[in-house]
C-alpha cells in the first residue's frame, strides 16, 4: 500500500485509533500509581479510629448537658400525634351544664321557592313566506337564545300566544299571561 492510494476516510481511522490507544496507554499507568499511593483499608480504618475519639469528645459533653437541662416530662398542651391512645372521657362539668340547660328548640324548616324564570325579550324579526309577514321573537330564556313563533313552547312551560312588532305575549301552564316588551 502506498501512501496515494489511500482515501480521506482510511487515514481519519487510523488517526482515531491512534489517539484511542495512548490514551488508554496513558490512563492504565496513571490507575497503577494511584492504587500505590492510596492507603489500604486497614491504615484509613485505624486513622478514622484514633481520630475519632478525638474528635467526639467534646460534642458528648455538651450533648449530657443538653439532654440534661430538658424536662423528663414535657408538658402536654394538646395531643401528641405520635402518642396513640384511647380518647380521654368527657369532662363531668360539661356534662352537668349540658343536662341542666334547657334543651333547644330545633330550627324551623326553610322553604324553598325556586326562582322565577328568567324570560326577557330580546328582539322581534319579520321575514316575507308566501307574501304574509311573519314574526319570529327573540327570547333570552334562562340565558339561552330561543327563536319562537306563535304557537312554540319555551323551556320554563311557557306558549307564545301572540306576537305583535313591540310586545310578546306568554301564557304559562296555570293559563297566567305575562307581556314581554322591547325596551
Amino acid at each position: 500500500m502506498t501512501l496515494k492510494t489511500l482515501t480521506p476516510g482510511t487515514v481519519l481511522l487510523v488517526g482515531a485509533l491512534s489517539l484511542s490507544a495512548g490514551w488508554m496507554a496513558g490512563r492504565s499507568s496513571t490507575v497503577n500509581q494511584s492504587a500505590q499511593d492510596a492507603p489500604t483499608a486497614r491504615q484509613r480504618a485505624g486513622a478514622r479510629q484514633a481520630g475519632a475519639a478525638d474528635d467526639v469528645a467534646p460534642f458528648t459533653g455538651q450533648l449530657r448537658k443538653r439532654l440534661e437541662s430538658q424536662p423528663v416530662n414535657p408538658p402536654a398542651t394538646g395531643r401528641n400525634p405520635f402518642i396513640f391512645g384511647a380518647r380521654r372521657a368527657p369532662s363531668v362539668a360539661r356534662n352537668r351544664e349540658e343536662s341542666e340547660s334547657a334543651p333547644a328548640p330545633p330550627p324551623e324548616p326553610v322553604v324553598f321557592t325556586p326562582p322565577a324564570p328568567q324570560v326577557k325579550l330580546s328582539g322581534i324579526a319579520s321575514n316575507q313566506e308566501g307574501g304574509v309577514a311573519v314574526l319570529t321573537a327573540i327570547i333570552n330564556d334562562n340565558g339561552a337564545l330561543a327563536f319562537a313563533k306563535v304557537g312554540d313552547k319555551l323551556s320554563s312551560g311557557a306558549t307564545v300566544v301572540s306576537i305583535t312588532e313591540s310586545a310578546v305575549v306568554l301564557m304559562d301552564a296555570a293559563g297566567v299571561s305575562t307581556t314581554l316588551r322591547l325596551q
